[in-house]
């Protein structure tokens, strides 16, 4: 039975250590250079909050201390976009959207070599009548 992993406090390092390190691992394709962009995102957006929740606990210990006002918008990092859930504007579409993903959902199941006689009925007898023979064909 193999030993259970210990977690090991981090070796303090150097700065410049610490950039050899990151290199290395950039070399040897073990991280990418998105994922420390990422990471350096995280960090700042961590900073925010902490300065946030700093500035409304100022605020909550003493309403006659000043407190300077949070940066605009203009002012602060760039934040990412927010997706937003769209619904379809109409029920058609809404319907043909779920038909679609019933169809790639099953097609996705059936072995590469047989998906063209699937693909076939659906441009010609539709797709309702693909995911039935998918459906036939996986035993559904």
């Amino acid at each position: 039975m193999p030993r259970p992993r210990t977690m090991r406090a981090p070796a303090a390092i150097s700065h410049g250590q610490a950039a050899y390190v990151l290199e290395r691992l950039i070399a040897d394709r073990r991280i990418t250079a998105a994922e420390i962009a990422r990471y350096m995102t995280a960090m700042q957006e961590e900073i925010a909050a902490l300065e946030q929740r700093l500035r409304a606990l100022h605020l909550a210990s003493s309403s006659t201390v000043s407190v300077p006002p949070p940066p605009s918008a203009t002012q602060a990092r760039p934040t990412a976009r927010k997706r937003r859930s769209r619904k379809s504007a109409y029920p058609e579409v809404h319907a043909s959207q779920q038909l679609q993903g019933r169809y790639v959902s099953l097609i996705r199941q059936i072995p590469k070599y047989k998906r063209a006689r699937y693909q076939t009925i659906a441009k010609e007898r539709g797709r309702e009548a693909a995911i039935t023979e998918m459906r036939d064909f996986l035993g559904r």
